[in-house]
Order: structure tokens, then sequence, then C-alpha cells
């Protein structure tokens, strides 16, 4: 299977029932951003994933963009103040994933597929910064701490919802919202740790499989059961 290329990623395959979003599934609107910005960020998260916050130095993030360390002081004030940003627009991310409004409309099964492809979408699309935002955000100051753990418990209370709905409704088997919860995005986030664009799985695959093993997990079991026996 061949390499995929995160900058023009294939669209998501979502079920029949869900529709497919006007917009790219895990984009995020950085317009704001200057350009030179921007790069100046995602070489600096590339370069923190690759080599660690402690082991990069602003001398390191400048020479990789072609400047002088002194330009690198236009656009941000400090180390601490460019892995701060970076951790602000990852968290950022994954809170406009819950905000999609389709999310409250669908049915809950639905609803949580949806969820799901689209933070391993983000994820896939952006696994430097939301590297970041998992594995380094201790070296981000308190206040700014604060502003990242309620974007979180806004995408988390989504997905708790969510879940909850379908227990309600009895498209998932009776469990413990909060542990489902944790399990569920344990999976996706565990996928830094292990997907490679060169190996066996193409991107969609590896979504797919994503889904298919939360999904698996969540079914009641009179649901398995009648599946087995088609």
């Amino acid at each position: 299977m061949g390499v995929v290329n995160l900058k023009n990623p294939p669209s998501l395959r979502l079920s029949a029932e869900v529709p497919v979003l006007a917009e790219t599934v895990g984009a995020t609107n950085n317009e704001s951003e200057p350009a030179r910005l921007r790069e100046v960020l995602d070489v600096a998260a590339c370069l923190f994933h690759e080599k660690g916050y402690r082991s990069t130095s602003l001398t390191d993030i400048a020479n990789a963009l072609g400047m002088n360390k002194a330009s690198i002081y236009y656009y941000v004030r400090s180390k601490e103040d460019l892995v701060r940003q970076l951790i602000l627009r990852a968290s950022q991310r994954l809170r406009d994933v819950s905000r999609n409004p389709t999310i409250d409309i669908l049915a809950p099964d639905h609803a949580l597929e949806l969820l799901i492809r689209e933070h391993c979408a983000v994820l896939l699309d952006c696994p430097n910064e939301i590297g970041l935002l998992i594995q380094q955000r201790k070296f981000v100051e308190p206040t700014v701490l604060l502003e990242i753990s309620e974007r979180e418990r806004t995408y988390v209370s989504h997905v708790r919802g969510v879940i909850a709905r379908g227990i309600t409704q009895g498209l998932f088997r009776p469990s413990d919202v909060s542990v489902a919860t944790a399990l569920i995005l344990d999976t996706v986030n565990g996928l830094l740790r292990w997907y490679r664009p060169n190996g066996e799985l193409t991107r969609s695959e590896v979504i797919d499989a994503t889904w298919k093993f939360v999904q698996g997990g969540l079914t009641p079991n009179v649901h398995k059961r009648r599946q087995r026996e088609k």
C-alpha cells in the first residue's frame, strides 16, 4: 500500500447514514495567522515532536526556517510562548470538532462515529501539534493550561454526552460513561504512538479500523448476535 500524502489527504469514508461535511473533515481555519507565523509554528511543532521540547532551541527552529534567531522574536516572545501557541492551536482543533452542530441531531451511534473519525483526522493531519498537547503540556504556564483544560472539557463533555445518549437508547451496551469515554479517547490518541504514513495501512484504513474497534466495544451483545446470524 502506498504512502499517504498528509498534505492532501483523501476524504473520510463515513457510513451511509452519516452526512459528509461541506468542509474538509478535521480541518481547522488558521487564516487569521500570518503565513510566516504559520510556517514558524509548523516547523517548530515538527522539531519539538522529533527532538523534544527541551532539546530544541529557537536557534534550531530559525536554522530550519532559513532565518536568523532575531527574526523569530518578531513572531514569538520566547520558546515558551511558541509552545503555548502550538498547544492552544491544537486544543482549538479538537474543540472545533465537538462544535459541529450535526453531532446533536444525529443518532448517538452516528454522532459518535462522526466524532471519532474527525478526531482521527485531526490527529493524523496534525500529529506534531496534538503530540505536544498530549505529551508536553507540562511546559505551558498554569494560566494557559486553564484555557486548554476548558477546551478539552468541552470536547470530552460532547463525547460523554453522545455515549450516554447511546446507552439510554439501547444503541450502546450499559457501561460507565466516564470509563468508556477515557478508553475511547486513549484508543484514538494512541494513533500517535504507532501510525506511520508509510506503513501497511492507509490513512483511511486506519480511521476505519479505529472506528470499528470503538464500535465493537460499545455494541450491545444482542446486536452482535444478530449480526453473526445474518
